[in-house]
């Protein structure tokens, strides 16, 4: 936690939601909001993509990519508290399906995963960009790192089991 953070949780101390309230932005509101939706959503796809995943490997990349939402999710969900700020749906917590479709395979679901992480890289960023509160700004920031960590991670494990995109070789 950086210093003006600190400064913030000082004096928050002893203050009502309704007080916070006034502390934060109409859209670090938004974002905060639209991060635990889309942290649910995503979590809810990465339940269901664990059930059809063949590969060990990937089962624990899917795992460890499960963690790191889940905790998001926890943190999210106590600063949306903190504020008074009402929770979006949230899906049911385990998904089973009885069903194995050939079209899911390995390769699809590290690719929908991989895509999802590199555009989320960039709402992590615009919400960091959009917020005024020392707290929540840096909130997003550890998510930015986290997010480009687990990417970095992805991308490795991508290129070992040969389901990234490789570009065509440039040759003058």
């Amino acid at each position: 936690m950086d210093i003006f953070s600190g400064f913030q949780k000082i004096s928050e101390l002893g203050t009502t939601v309704r007080d916070k309230q006034t502390l934060i932005s109409v859209s670090e509101v938004w974002h905060l909001w639209d991060h635990l939706s889309e942290r649910y959503s995503i979590l809810n796809t990465t339940i269901i993509f664990r059930n059809f995943a063949r590969d060990n490997d990937l089962k624990m990349v899917l795992d460890l990519g499960g963690k790191t939402l889940t905790q998001q999710v926890t943190e999210l969900e106590t600063i949306l508290g903190e504020y008074g700020i009402q929770l979006p749906y949230r899906p049911p917590v385990d998904v089973v399906s009885a069903t194995q479709y050939e079209a899911i395979d390995d390769k699809y679901i590290f690719r929908r995963v991989f895509r999802g992480i590199q555009s989320f890289v960039e709402t992590h960023a615009e919400a960091f960009l959009s917020s005024t509160t020392p707290t929540i700004r840096q909130k997003f920031k550890k998510f930015a790192i986290e997010e480009m960590d687990l990417y970095d991670k992805l991308f490795e494990y991508g290129k070992l089991k040969g389901f990234t995109m490789e570009p065509p070789p440039y040759r003058v």
